[in-house]
């Protein structure tokens, strides 16, 4: 089963063949039955706030995700202010408002006779200083390599999540970082950023990052995807789904963050 983002981690695979394994473990993917997906977020921008709810698909059929109609999607946060987020057009639900940092945010999905739930909080933003590009060698191949720099706030857990764009295209796997070991510390973190659509940064390339600052549950959900997709700095693990913070049986995040740009081009 395919979920309408690439960085969704199949539900099904036709085949999977462990080595080192003795058995080999067969799933129909033909008989998947479609889930509900939800992809939302709350972020501190005054902008438009998006939920888009989809349905997944079949691993074999084509990547076309059916759009979820006829929702009623609500945002309440704790001090009790609930806003309707109208459908805009088909599966995305839009409303024009701005989260603030340390407030919690429920979402409340009512589709096809169902409830769904999810709850995050906003974390306090970190302030993103700068991004640089180094020129690094592998195995007798130069590489670009880019960095994010910032200092971390000590005495609390930060949990950061990161997206990468490379003259306008979306490197499609997620970033996430956390301070377990940097608690404190002034960071420069190297961003792994190649995936199935970017190779390589070059000269003259224009390199937009968007720096997020995420509550523990979103940043296990990304986490989670890096380590299932085989892409991790460590190599990966077995594809499977990461949990996630909504409730009732959707596939999905919501998540109530800060969001900050930058941009730089490649020397």
């Amino acid at each position: 089963m395919k979920t309408p983002s690439i960085l969704f981690v199949l539900l099904a695979m036709g085949a999977l063949v462990f080595q080192g394994c003795e058995k080999v473990i067969e799933v129909d993917v033909n008989n998947a039955e479609p889930q509900l997906v939800i992809e939302g977020a709350i972020t501190d921008e005054t902008t438009s706030q998006v939920v888009r709810l989809s349905k997944s698909v079949p691993y074999t059929e084509p990547s076309v995700f059916p759009a979820v109609r006829g929702a009623t999607v609500r945002v309440t946060d704790n001090l009790g202010n609930t806003v309707l987020f109208p459908e805009a057009e088909p599966g995305v639900y839009r409303r024009l408002l701005r989260g603030q940092p340390g407030r919690s945010y429920k979402l409340d999905v009512q589709v096809e006779g169902k409830s769904y739930t999810a709850t995050s909080v906003m974390p306090a933003k970190v302030q993103l200083d700068s991004l640089s590009i180094a020129t690094e060698t592998f195995f007798g191949e130069e590489q670009k390599e880019l960095y994010v720099n910032f200092k971390d706030p000590a005495g609390a857990t930060n949990y950061y999540h990161f997206r990468m764009f490379i003259n306008g295209r979306q490197v499609q796997r997620p970033l996430p970082y956390n301070d377990r070991f940097t608690n404190g510390n002034s960071i420069s973190e190297r961003l792994f950023y190649r995936s199935d659509n970017i190779e390589s940064i070059k000269t003259g390339d224009v390199v937009e990052v968007e720096m997020q600052c995420v509550d523990r549950q979103v940043y296990n959900y990304w986490f989670v995807l890096t380590q299932s997709s085989g892409r991790g700095p460590g190599g990966g693990t077995t594809p499977s789904n990461p949990d996630s913070n909504i409730s009732g049986g959707a596939l999905g995040y919501f998540s109530a963050h800060t969001a900050q740009r930058m941009v730089v081009t490649t020397p």
